[in-house]
């Protein structure tokens, strides 16, 4: 099996598992938020296949050697199953799936599960951009449209083990500090330090919140990637393909860089001044309206006669 269809095979099994953990949450009415939530695979699962199958689409456009379609092919696969199964574990035993060491158990999935298959994965995503950038004959969107995604998720991985290094998405001041905390314990942060959390949300943190930029990370490839792939398969002129990208990788570019410093500078997201509010509102607008054009584009080139469907291949 190629690593595309196995890919495109990962991700539909993520997929379900989204729907399914979604479904229990609904039919329960477990809560949604907290560090015990069924919430948390439902994150992971949805991150995981929107990952593998944009990974899917991007493989064919480069060229690859083996065993680099096998270190990116294969950390996908880790990382995604990996991560939603040690999530998925975590949470149905009713306990905190991050900076949780309170048995040995807990630690081995946190530090050897976690941290491990984001290690392997961030390698993956190292050779992955090597490609991008080497592959030639790829035009100027579609390049600048992989390369960018290729970019925020590397900067979305960072984001994340920042995070792991201070057992804490709030940032405080420090990098690493977690590292010397030896407890057996749960280690993440206090629900007074977290503030209330309206899902990848937290308007009221003690200090930065870095979930927001590390989530807008994490889908790089959906957000800047796909849609230069799929804009690529219609018939519209290179030239506004070139724009349409750059509008793209502007908005999601300057939006991450703005959430970011704002986070290093340990301030919450409530404490964003109306010019950073306008700025991130503009980018949200301009990336929706790009993400409408493309899927309208490729509509019209699916219908007119002689369009096709993406291949799997």
């Amino acid at each position: 099996m190629s690593w595309p269809r196995a890919l495109w095979l990962t991700g539909s099994v993520l997929f379900v598992t989204m729907v399914v953990h979604i479904a229990i949450l609904v039919v329960t009415g477990d809560t949604w938020s907290g560090p015990v939530s069924l919430r948390k695979p439902v994150d992971f699962a949805e991150a995981g296949w929107l990952i593998a199958w944009s990974v899917a689409l991007i493989l064919p456009l480069l060229r690859t050697r083996p065993w680099q379609r096998h270190v990116i092919g294969g950390s996908v696969v880790l990382f995604a199953v990996g991560e939603t199964a040690i999530m998925a574990i975590e949470a149905w035993r009713g306990v905190p799936s991050h900076y949780n060491f309170s048995t040995p158990f807990d630690a081995a999935l946190m530090r050897g599960g976690a941290a491990g298959t984001a290690g392997v994965f961030l390698i993956g995503v190292v050779v992955l951009l090597v490609a991008a950038l080497r592959t030639p004959g790829l035009t100027t969107s579609l390049r600048l449209g992989v390369v960018a995604g290729v970019v925020v998720l590397f900067v979305g991985c960072a984001v994340g083990f920042i995070m792991v290094s201070n057992n804490s998405g709030v940032f405080q001041g420090s990098i690493g500090g977690g590292f010397g905390n030896r407890a057996a314990a749960y280690l993440g942060p206090d629900a007074a330090t977290v503030g209330p959390d309206y899902l990848v949300l937290r308007p009221a943190t003690q200090g930065g919140d870095l979930l927001l930029p590390h989530a807008i990370g994490v889908h790089g490839l959906i957000l800047l990637a796909v849609p230069a792939i799929l804009l690529a398969r219609t018939a519209v002129p290179a030239a506004r393909q070139r724009r349409m990208v750059a509008i793209l990788v502007t908005g999601v570019g300057l939006a991450m860089l703005l959430l970011l410093v704002h986070a290093f500078r340990r301030q919450p997201l409530d404490r964003l001044n109306p010019v950073e509010l306008a700025v991130l509102a503009l980018c949200a607008i301009t990336a929706l309206a790009g993400y409408v054009t493309v899927g309208v584009q490729l509509l019209r080139h699916l219908r007119r006669p002689g369009g096709v469907a993406l291949s799997r291949g």
